[in-house]
C-alpha cells in the first residue's frame, strides 16, 4: 500500500509534469503556426521580387527553391541552397504537396509572362518551430524543476507532524497510556490524536478492570482453597468413621462451592468480550424461559419452590442466544438459591411500553434498597445472607445485558417481598 507521502508526491509531481508537457505542446503549436505564417510571407515576397543572383541566407527559414519558367514552359533559372530543383507544379497561390516522401510548401504565381514557383520543405519550418519552442521553454523547464523541489520540501514539512504523532504512539508501552498532547498538532491531526487518546483510555480501563478481576479472583479463590485444605486435614485426623464421614461431606460441599466459583469466573471472563454481529439471531424469549424452567425444575423441586412462566407469550429479539441463556440461568439460580423453602419464582417475557423484556421475580427475603446499587459489583454479597455464593452472578448478567444494549431494573418482588430483576431490550 502506498504511503500518504508517496501519493502526495506522485500526484503533485505528476500534475506538474503534465502541466509542463501541456504548456510545451501548446507553445510548440503556437510557434509552428507563427512560423508557417512568416515563412509563407517570405515565399510570397520571393516570388514577387525574385533575385536569382543574390546570395541565399544562412538561416534555416531561408532554405527554399526558387524557380522560373517562360511562356513556353522553358525552365530559365532557379536559385536554392543545398536543395535540388523541383518539377513544375500547376499551383496558383499556396499549396502543400508530398514530393518524394517529404511534405513541401509551394507558392506559384504567373506574372509578366513568366511562372515563378517557390518551394520550402515543411521539415525546415518544424525544426525552426521546435528550436524556438526549446529556447522559449527552457525557463519553463527550470521553473518546473524548482517547483518539483519545492513540492518535495513542502510535503515533507507538512507531513512532519504526522511523523511525530506516529513516533509518539510507537514509543508507548502497555503501561504508558498517558494522553497524547494535541496542542502542537495541526487541526487535521487533532481528531486522530483525540481518537487515539480515547482508545488508550478504554485500553487503560480494560487493563485496570482485568487487573482488578485477577486480584479479586485470586483473593476469592484463596479462601476456599485454604478451607479445602483444612477440611481435608480434619478428615485425615478424624478419630471415628462418623466424624470422618461428616468431614468428607463438608469437603464435598466446599468442593462444590469452589467449582461453582471457578465456573462463574470463567463465565464472567467469557462474556466480558464484545458481541459480534455474527452472534445475533432471532431468539424467542418465551421458548427460552420454558427451556430454563425445564433445566432448573429438579433444583426447584428439591427446595419445594414453585418455578414457572407467568403469562407466556411470544417475544422475539435479535440477540446472542447462548448469552441470554447464561443471563437467565444466573437470574434463576440466584432466585432459587435465596428464596426460602416453599417460595415462588416467576419468569416472564412480555412487551411493556413498546419495549421487550425478560423478568425474574421471587417472594424471598429480597435485598434492601440501599444495597441494590452494588449488586452488580464483583464479589459483592449483602450482609446477612445465609445461602452461599460467589457474588458474580449479577456481574455476568450486567455484562451480557450491556452487550445487548439492554437496561436492568431492580424492584420489589411479588406482594412487596423478594426481588424483581427486569431486563429491558
Amino acid at each position: 500500500m502506498k504511503t500518504i507521502r508517496r501519493q502526495l508526491l506522485a500526484g503533485l509531481l505528476g500534475a506538474t509534469l503534465l502541466c509542463v508537457v501541456g504548456a510545451s505542446a501548446s507553445l510548440y503549436r503556437s510557434l509552428r503556426t507563427e512560423t508557417n505564417e512568416l515563412a509563407d510571407l517570405q515565399l510570397r515576397q520571393l516570388a514577387v521580387a525574385p533575385d536569382s543572383g543574390s546570395p541565399l541566407a544562412e538561416d534555416p527559414e531561408e532554405e527554399f527553391v526558387l524557380q522560373g519558367w517562360d511562356d513556353g514552359g522553358m525552365h530559365v533559372w532557379h536559385a536554392s541552397r543545398g536543395l535540388q530543383p523541383l518539377a513544375r507544379y500547376p499551383v496558383s497561390g499556396f499549396s502543400t504537396l508530398k514530393i518524394d516522401g517529404h511534405h513541401w510548401r509551394l507558392y506559384g504565381e504567373e506574372s509578366h509572362g513568366r511562372y515563378v514557383q517557390v518551394a520550402q520543405p515543411l521539415a525546415v519550418r518544424n525544426k525552426l518551430a521546435a528550436e524556438m519552442a526549446l529556447r522559449a521553454g527552457a525557463p519553463l523547464l527550470i521553473f518546473a524543476l524548482v517547483l518539483g523541489v519545492l513540492v518535495v520540501v513542502v510535503v515533507g514539512r507538512a507531513l512532519r507532524p504526522l511523523d511525530r504523532l506516529a513516533q509518539a504512539v510507537e514509543g508507548r508501552s502497555p503501561s504508558s497510556l498517558e494522553p497524547i498532547s494535541t496542542g502542537d498538532l495541526s487541526p487535521e491531526l487533532q481528531p486522530v490524536a483525540l481518537a487515539l487518546n480515547s482508545l488508550m483510555q478504554q485500553f487503560d480501563e480494560a487493563m485496570t478492570a482485568q487487573r482488578t478481576f485477577v486480584a479479586d479472583a485470586a483473593h476469592e479463590l484463596r479462601s476456599p482453597l485454604t478451607a479445602l485444605k483444612l477440611q481435608l486435614q480434619l478428615a485425615e485426623r478424624a478419630p471415628t468413621e462418623e466424624t470422618r464421614a461428616l468431614a468428607l461431606a463438608k469437603l464435598h460441599e466446599r468442593l462444590d462451592r469452589s467449582t461453582h466459583l471457578v465456573r462463574q469466573l470463567l463465565s464472567l471472563a467469557r462474556h466480558e468480550s464484545a458481541m459480534t454481529a455474527a452472534q445475533r439471531k432471532p431468539v424467542d424469549l418465551g421458548r427460552l424461559l420454558e427451556a430454563a424452567v425445564a433445566d432448573h425444575s429438579a433444583l426447584a423441586e428439591s427446595r419445594d419452590i414453585d418455578l414457572g412462566v407467568e403469562a407466556p407469550c411470544q417475544v422475539v429479539i435479535d440477540a446472542d442466544e447462548d448469552g441470554l441463556r447464561v443471563l437467565l440461568n444466573n437470574l434463576i439460580d440466584n432466585a432459587l438459591r435465596y428464596t426460602q423453602r416453599g417460595g415462588r419464582v416467576d419468569l416472564q417475557a412480555a412487551h411493556e411500553d413498546g419495549r421487550r423484556l425478560l423478568r425474574v421475580r421471587d417472594n424471598g427475603p429480597g435485598v434492601p434498597a440501599e444495597h441494590r446499587g452494588r449488586l452488580f459489583d464483583r464479589f459483592f454479597r449483602p450482609d446477612g445472607q445465609q445461602a452461599w455464593g460467589a457474588g458474580l452472578g449479577l456481574s455476568i448478567v450486567r455484562n451480557i445485558a450491556d452487550h445487548h444494549q439492554a437496561e436492568i431494573v431492580l424492584a420489589d418482588g411479588m406482594e412487596g417481598r423478594g426481588l424483581s430483576v427486569t431486563v429491558l431490550f
